[in-house]
């Protein structure tokens, strides 16, 4: 019983113009039915658009193309430190092992020279 009335009162309130319709939703159909009805399009500003977006990129590429064999001259650099590291790291190795000889040696002739000297010793007294 109340559907009735309710549509009763939708339907006379849709037949007043200025109760259902809003200036703003008139102003935007007529400015989208404009711009729908006008195919001509300003090829000058997109082609203007188009060749300063192709410019920014051509930069973009041409600085990450200039990264690139930057990080490539870092990286043979890196690799010459390396092997110029393993070299010395090589040749410490044979040192330390040279000095562990050397120092053998200087304690067995430590533990020999009292021997001697105490046998210098001896005639001298």
């Amino acid at each position: 019983m109340r559907f009735l009335p309710t549509c009763a009162l939708l339907l006379s309130l849709s037949a007043i113009p200025g109760f259902c319709q809003s200036n703003s939703a008139a102003t935007t159909d007529t400015t989208l039915t404009a711009n729908a009805n006008d195919t001509s399009v300003d090829y000058a500003a997109l082609r203007q658009r188009l060749a300063d977006q192709n410019k920014t990129l051509t930069e973009q590429v041409t600085t990450q193309r200039a990264l690139v064999k930057k990080n490539q001259e870092l990286l043979k650099d890196a690799q010459r430190l390396d092997a110029s590291n393993k070299k010395l790291m090589e040749e410490k190795k044979k040192l330390d092992a040279e000095n562990v000889d050397l120092e053998k040696q200087r304690q067995a002739l430590k533990t020999s020279q009292p021997q001697v000297q105490t046998a210098a010793a001896q005639p001298a007294n």
